[in-house]
């Protein structure tokens, strides 16, 4: 007799995609693991049970290796897993990183549960009916679950097989089936969820939150097709292998894309949140509760996350500053904090190469996306430190300190400079450094730390945060809007929907910055703004590593040399300092230095547009295709 593994009581809820107020129902199922199937599809309530546990069957990026340590953005501290494949040292016999079970598009973990999501939506017309449960929308949520892990397959690895038949071990054969066109692909997908908007409600109330709607379904129909119509599926050239190549309309692809992300943001009840009141600093708190808030207008769908054990988001751990006794997994890199506008629209110039350097803070300024992002040096981090860090830093909320300080009663330190000078002085190493005195193994290479996913509150070194991680958002669906209309030639269309999202943070109009830019408003350009604003609106939202990749310029986005910054803090002419050193722009001059770090010798090879496919599958299954460059 066939079984379903299914979490029916307190473990479910517990790892499950959704949070929930009334779940006495549920809670009163026997405390098993394990039902047959006939016995699942005969009762709603473990049928409705089945679909939540499918929630878990997609990846959220609350981890401590994330994509953005495969691109420009971002620097994984611990070198490993990622380092190979930033290296182009990866194939199908060493998959490093992408065999991890923290990536999104693993093929093992998503077939499984591509393969629940089948069972459900071909035997759910079957299940009697039951008061309080709606079948259909429990139809359409498998639905759009298989559609979502479908698409982050597709993202990952090209055209892949579209499994539609529920095979069982014995059927070895009939389970080596080939790898279906990205065309194919995409029709299968877009089906999937045209099907779920049918069947799923415009909205959801606070004890659903988590569950998809119509308009998640709509929204990721938009996202699917801008990833299609793009320029990598056209290629011929480099992108060889004919089923990763896209034979449809890439207008009436990048047409539909629109359509449906219009139809997000006029009939759906999202809202973008307004982080226009206050100091700059205030508006970059408000942006950064977009990410943090447990729920908003703006989120379309999310993960949620308790402080209980079990599923757990701990970022804070894994991403924080060592002097508060975090890991730094993931920093945020020179080339990203410069990629930041000034409020005026403007982009900083130079600070982008090794050995340029600044003296005076190169961070006054920005747009509020910034700060909401990047932690940098003097910054509050926003709680004290820990009992063996108040010596050191006795701010009421914890000052980084991610330089080196000369203080009138310090050590002797010796700091070499990019280009091989040495500068001496009496001084502190900064805490959250890697030669500061608390976990100094776990100091930023980069310089700085990431910010923007951190409940910067919670003490992370022994709790978990209560943030959601967020698979999508309204401003995606903007940019998703204005990125179809610029390969549209629509360009007005296009500087209005930019206009919208940059206003809601403070940032002028994107005429006035294309011209700050030196920029004209023309397709070419208009282009190459549409990209940066993904960019810096989505920093460590998981999107970079695919953006780059179908636009086709990872050749030049991840073969840059990796840079940090070192700051060095000296006196001024008359000022003393003993310690502990506390930040200050009176008695302090700061020099900031772009540096070179020998880390990863990061090299692109176009192999790495499409990941490989595990030897271990391509034994399995000989009608498969590697990806080309991905063999042993």
């Amino acid at each position: 007799m066939k079984k379903i593994n299914i979490f029916a009581t307190a473990t479910l809820l517990l790892g499950s995609m959704i949070t929930f107020t009334n779940c006495s129902d549920l809670m009163e199922l026997a405390p098993t693991t394990q039902y047959s199937e006939d016995i699942v599809f005969s009762d709603a309530e473990l049928v409705q049970a089945y679909v939540f546990e499918l929630y878990n069957n997609i990846q959220h990026g609350a981890k401590e290796h994330t994509l953005d340590g495969l691109t420009d953005d971002a620097y994984f501290t611990h070198n490993y897993g990622q380092k190979a494949i930033n290296e182009a040292a990866v194939s199908e016999s060493g998959l490093e990183w992408f065999g991890n079970e923290n990536n999104p598009f693993r093929w093992q973990d998503r077939y499984k549960g591509i393969r629940y999501a089948n069972i459900i939506i071909s035997r759910i017309g079957e299940v009697p009916p039951k008061a309080g449960i709606d079948l259909d929308r429990l139809k359409g949520e498998a639905l759009y679950l298989r559609a979502h892990m479908y698409h982050e397959l597709v993202r990952g690895y090209g055209g892949v097989p579209l499994v539609t038949d529920i095979f069982e071990i014995s059927q070895t054969e009939e389970m080596k089936q080939p790898r279906n066109s990205i065309g194919e692909c995409l029709d299968y997908i877009v089906k999937d969820l045209e099907e779920a908007e049918k069947l799923l409600p415009d909205n959801v109330g606070d004890s659903e939150w988590g569950r998809v709607t119509k308009y998640v379904a709509t929204g990721l129909k938009a996202r699917i097709l801008l990833h299609v119509a793009s320029p990598l599926y056209a290629d011929r050239t480099i992108n060889t292998l004919e089923c990763n190549q896209f034979a449809g309309d890439r207008q009436s692809t990048y047409r539909a894309a629109k359509e449906a992300a219009l139809k997000v943001i006029n009939e759906s009840s999202f809202a973008l949140v307004d982080c226009t009141t206050g100091t700059n600093t205030e508006r970059a708190e408000l942006f950064k509760a977009i990410i943090t808030d447990k729920r908003n207008s703006e989120q379309m769908f999310v993960r949620n996350f308790g402080i209980e054990a079990g599923a757990e988001n701990r970022m804070g751990l894994w991403h924080g500053p060592n002097g508060y006794h975090n890991w730094a997994g993931t920093t945020p890199t020179q080339d990203l904090v410069m990629a930041f506008e000034y409020e005026d629209g403007s982009l900083p110039e130079g600070m982008t190469r090794p050995g340029e350097y600044q003296v005076g803070n190169p961070y006054i300024g920005r747009e509020s996306r910034f700060y909401a992002t990047v932690a940098t040096d003097g910054n509050t981090w926003g709680r004290a430190r820990g009992a063996d860090g108040q010596a050191l830093d006795p701010t009421p909320l914890g000052e980084l300190q991610a330089g080196y300080y000369e203080v009138t009663d310090g050590i002797a330190l010796e700091i070499e400079i990019p280009g091989g000078e040495k500068v001496r002085f009496l001084g502190v190493n900064g805490v959250d450094t890697r030669q500061g005195p608390i976990e100094d193994w776990n100091g930023s290479w980069t310089g700085y730390y990431e910010r923007k996913l951190i409940d910067c509150a919670v003490d992370a070194q022994y709790y978990r945060q209560a943030v959601p991680w967020t698979f999508m958002r309204l401003a995606e669906i903007y940019t998703i809007a204005a990125e179809a209309s610029v390969e549209l030639g629509e360009l007005e269309d296009a500087a209005k929907y930019l206009d919208v999202l940059r206003a809601r943070v403070g940032c002028v109009d994107t005429k006035t910055a294309l011209a700050k830019q030196g920029k004209q408003f023309n397709q070419e350009d208009l282009r190459e703004f549409v990209r940066h604003e993904r960019r810096v609106e989505f920093a460590y939202e998981s999107n970079r590593y695919y953006d780059v990749r179908r636009w086709m310029i990872a050749n030049q986005t991840n073969s840059k040399p990796l840079t940090g910054i070192l700051v060095i803090g000296r006196l001024k002419p008359g000022q003393t300092q003993y310690r502990p050193y506390v930040h200050s722009e009176e008695k302090y001059e700061y020099s900031y230095y772009v540096n070179s770090l020998g880390n990863e010798s990061r090299r692109w090879d176009n192999k790495l547009y499409f990941a490989p496919i595990s030897l271990d599958e391509m034994k399995r299954n000989t009608n498969l295709k590697q990806n080309p460059g991905m063999g042993s």
